[in-house]
């Protein structure tokens, strides 16, 4: 359009005489300063408009905007069934204003609460004389069955991203929401760089929340700006850790720049804990099971001290990012590849424009694909599909898991392997995974047996496996096996040469094999 206007321009001034150039130009200037005079009280409404929860999605909706304008700091909504185009019927929020990151931009925030579920609201932000165009928003219904939307890395194509993130949601009107897996940006602490993201961003998230994960190029900025739930690990500063709930989904964020620390894992297992959701989600930046070895180790951090608990708590699915590819794991449960859906499903996903290439291929991989890509999610009760495309719409696959097809979890095998407490051999405890231990006592040496009740809480056909693993400063010594029924059979025994500090774990299995395709599924 601005190529076109010039153009008309320059025809017309060569179409006039000279006579009349020297009037031309002196209207042309004439022109150019009066619209500043005559505009100069007019202020544009804010644009960068992005919707997130840090409540109940039923009855509580965040809103946040950008504004060189600190006094643009009103919220206008009414419900759609009430809506004829004015707001002067409807209510108004106040927001909180932040200068942000200390550009000549201000921040504002709007928790809206009390409102009704399965409903729409109109709404618009700013002030008198310079609001924001009309945008909506509804509420949960808590329904069972939903649709979201999975996006990988952004960092760079922004306008790109953009188009296609509202060409996904044009073609898909039925998602309710979309996980970011980090990487919105390259560079974290560039506002500029923000600014293009959020524009690209709004034009969807204005109408539909996003929940992000942080990114290790996601800076401060990243939470200078969203509201989000604040109902992670207490004392974790400058890091992003929540969990919200969706119909009968329970989804946990979590910031992979904080792995080890010990409160951050109990908080992880008590949030999981609680939940009584039928279907559970981790979302995150780094993948524990990578496309391509990276050498960076934090896939060995995640597998020790996340997956375990992710795995004890039945977690359905992982999205992860970080490798600008798309891919899909076969369900994994303890490293191991499972022949039915019992395990973790992890998907990896890449919607921005930078890719790299695949690599050498590893067996828990199912389908992987390079290029930009994004992921639609539908739940319908036992019934999750994921559809995987390219940012063209090209299909690359559609992936079902049925809840219905699983053992209900009143119907797994299950088993209490307690160690006798008045022993004065050894002090009794429990890991976090709740395989119980035995730390020899001060002055204890030499032979030793060590002996656990086993109590069957629902019992498993034909015999299991207890065993015992004697440990010493975390080295692994010795492993003892004891194979019987253990539904007729409620103890076993094993005997270690130990010293004091020594630790001795027990559990008990279905199964222990040197097979290559079985691996034991721990049955406590």
């Amino acid at each position: 359009m601005i190529s076109e206007l010039g153009y008309a321009k320059r025809k017309r001034m060569q179409a006039v005489g000279l006579s009349g150039l020297a009037a031309l130009l002196f209207a042309l200037f004439i022109f150019a300063i009066m619209p500043a005079v005559a505009w100069a009280d007019e202020k544009v409404g804010p644009e960068q408009v992005i919707l997130t929860w840090n409540g109940d999605p039923a009855v509580t909706q965040a809103i946040t905007w950008l504004s060189p304008d600190r006094e643009a700091d009103k919220l206008q909504y009414v419900k759609a069934a009430d809506f004829s185009g004015e707001f002067t019927a409807a209510r108004q929020a106040d927001a909180v204003r932040e200068q942000f990151a200390g550009s000549d931009k201000y921040r504002f925030t709007v928790t809206l609460i009390g409102l009704d579920p399965d409903t729409q609201y109109c709404y618009r932000v700013g002030r008198d004389g310079a609001w924001s165009e009309n945008f909506s928003f509804s509420t949960s219904a808590t329904p069972d069955d939903f649709a979201f939307l999975y996006l990988g890395d952004v960092q760079e194509g922004y306008l790109e991203w953009g188009n296609m993130v509202e060409e996904i949601y044009r073609e898909n009107p039925e998602i309710r929401f979309a996980l970011l897996g980090g990487d919105l940006t390259n560079h974290g602490e560039d506002v500029n760089e923000w600014g293009e993201f959020l524009s690209a961003a709004a034009g969807v998230f204005s109408q539909i929340p996003m929940m992000p994960a942080k990114g290790n190029h996601d800076g401060n900025l990243f939470l200078d700006f969203f509201a989000l739930p604040e109902n992670g690990p207490p004392g974790v500063i400058g890091s992003c850790f929540y969990s919200f709930d969706y119909g009968d989904a329970h989804f946990v964020v979590l910031d992979t720049s904080n792995v080890i620390t010990d409160n951050v894992k109990q908080w992880l297992q008590q949030d999981l804990q609680n939940t009584d959701k039928k279907w559970k989600f981790a979302i995150f930046h780094h993948p524990p099971y990578q496309n391509f070895d990276d050498y960076k180790t934090i896939d060995d951090a995640l597998r020790e001290h996340w997956v375990p608990i992710l795995e004890q708590n039945q977690v359905d699915m992982v999205f992860v990012g970080h490798q600008h590819v798309y891919m899909r794991t076969h369900p994994i449960f303890q490293s191991e590849v499972q022949s039915d859906s019992y395990g973790i499903v992890y998907v990896m996903g890449n919607s921005g424009s930078k890719h790299y290439a695949l690599g050498q291929g590893s067996p828990y991989i199912a389908m992987e694909q390079t290029g930009s890509n994004y992921q639609l999610i539908e739940i319908k009760g036992d019934v999750l599909t994921l559809t995987s495309r390219k940012s063209s719409g090209e299909l690359i696959e559609i992936y079902t898991v049925n809840q219905g097809d699983l053992p209900g979890e009143e119907d797994k095998p299950h088993y209490t392997v307690h160690p006798d407490a008045a022993d004065p051999t050894y002090a009794a405890g429990s890991t976090e995974e709740g395989i119980c231990t035995m730390t020899v006592n001060p002055g204890i040496s030499g032979l030793k047996y060590f002996t656990v009740g086993i109590e069957p809480e629902i019992t498993h056909e034909g015999k299991e496996t207890v065993v015992f693993t004697h440990l010493r400063n975390g080295s692994l010594l010795h492993i003892n096996a004891t194979r019987a029924d253990f539904d007729q059979i409620h103890v076993a025994q094993a005997g270690f040469n130990v010293q004091d500090g020594d630790v001795v774990k027990a559990f008990i299995v279905d199964n222990l094999t040197n097979d290559d395709d079985q691996n034991p599924v721990i049955l406590q």
